[in-house]
């Protein structure tokens, strides 16, 4: 397996979690898609949410974690773990191409430049690439439209350059709501690596729905994770404060 593929589960399933209702129309190509995609995903002013993942050994929940997620145009984001208690605290901020981390444990802040960074190697990429100003991680694909199968748009996407995340990319998306149904990713050999199934689409705004619950399958097809929405809302009008970073006591600089 490629190093440039171990992208850990939770951040490599998030980003299909939210989509935007789209005019109803025909597509005639994969980027046609993608770009309405994007179009209509885009369209979000501000997110907040509570995640919930709970991640499967053998059939049996082996760890549960619990963050909240905050999102505001055109490049700000903030995350921070809940649960479990070692993680409990820590803190990212992120404003342009400016990464704030907080170690709790630590009472420590470290500070990251992005501006350098290919959108591969971005920090919690799918958290942001609702954003404008962040590039996404189909910049690194090429998308072919295969069918329109049971009113499912399927894709393959193949890398265009080495700092794409993955081999392969499968999406069957959903043309009502633009939340895709299913993705398959793949590493440079072909091997699959995470099967996403997204559940229980629900509308939460005039033109808005979201995926409140969603399941990983790993290689062998067992279950490896499941993923909640507890708590989501759209479009509050987030105060940009929360995206500040604090007073602390100690600062480090990481690259």
């Amino acid at each position: 397996m490629s190093s440039r593929t171990r992208i850990p589960l939770l951040v490599a399933v998030l980003a299909v979690a939210v989509g935007f209702l789209a005019i109803s129309q025909t597509y005639e190509t994969g980027e046609d898609v993608i770009d309405e995609l994007r179009a209509n995903a885009q369209r979000i002013e501000d997110l907040d949410a509570v995640v919930v993942v709970q991640t499967y050994d053998e059939g049996e929940v082996s760890l549960t974690q619990r963050l909240r997620l905050t999102v505001l145009q055109p490049d700000h984001m903030r995350q921070e773990y809940l649960e479990p208690d070692y993680l409990a605290a820590n803190l990212t901020l992120i404003t342009g191409a400016t990464m704030w981390i907080y170690i709790a444990a630590a009472d420590t802040w470290f500070e990251k430049d992005l501006s350098e960074l290919s959108a591969a190697e971005q920090p919690w990429l799918v958290f942001r690439q609702f954003l404008r100003g962040v590039e996404d991680e189909f910049e690194d694909y090429e998308f072919e439209l295969l069918t329109s199968e049971d009113e499912t748009l399927h894709l393959s996407g193949t890398p265009t350059n080495e700092d794409a995340a993955y081999g392969e990319v499968e999406l069957w998306i959903d043309p009502e709501t633009f939340v895709p149904a299913r993705r398959r990713l793949f590493d440079v050999e072909g091997n699959l690596l995470v099967d996403l199934h997204i559940l229980e689409v629900e509308q939460v705004g005039e033109n808005t729905y979201v995926a409140r619950a969603m399941e990983t399958y790993d290689e062998n097809g067992e279950l490896a994770s499941v993923i909640r929405y507890e708590e989501l809302t759209v479009d509050s009008g987030l105060d940009p404060a929360l995206f500040e970073k604090p007073e602390a006591s100690d600062e480090a600089s990481d690259g």
